[in-house]
């Protein structure tokens, strides 16, 4: 590395992945568990069309009774019931295993300013240790 670059470009941040990486990675968990048989009963009575942000990169996760879908290319003006909208950085920590204190729940994220939880928040509270787990899905995973 030439000198001048060491001060443009942080090494500690040189192996942190991209945005785009970490929402294939969201999206590799998402897939795995539409064909998980547990998640399809868990989800049995849920209908909602989920907006999941990674830095810029969306997500659209469809859940129709139980059935998962995601999405990635998503054209203009989607609709969504609720999105959860994260920083590169929330979702790096909140996958982290063990995560680290404060950085462990959607919730407190949210409360911290990492992350955002935006639209009818009703399906989500009302399902929230679903969405819990499934937003949790790629934590400990390299």
């Amino acid at each position: 590395m030439a000198p001048h670059q060491s001060c443009i470009e942080d090494p500690a941040l040189a192996d942190q992945p991209s945005e785009a990486q970490l929402a294939a990675k969201l999206r590799a968990a998402l897939v795995r568990c539409a064909s998980d048989k547990a998640w399809r009963t868990r989800g049995v009575w849920l209908q909602a069309r989920v907006l999941l942000g990674v830095g810029n990169e969306t997500l659209l996760l469809a859940i129709e009774r139980g059935t998962l879908s995601v999405q990635d290319k998503l054209p203009p003006l989607t609709a969504w019931d609720f999105a959860v909208r994260g920083t590169a950085q929330a979702w790096m920590q909140f996958w982290r295993e063990p995560p680290p204190p404060g950085w462990h729940d959607v919730l407190a994220l949210a409360k911290r300013g990492e992350m955002r939880l935006e639209g009818n928040l009703h399906p989500l509270m009302a399902n929230l240790q679903y969405f819990k787990d499934l937003l949790a899905l790629p934590r400990g995973q390299a």
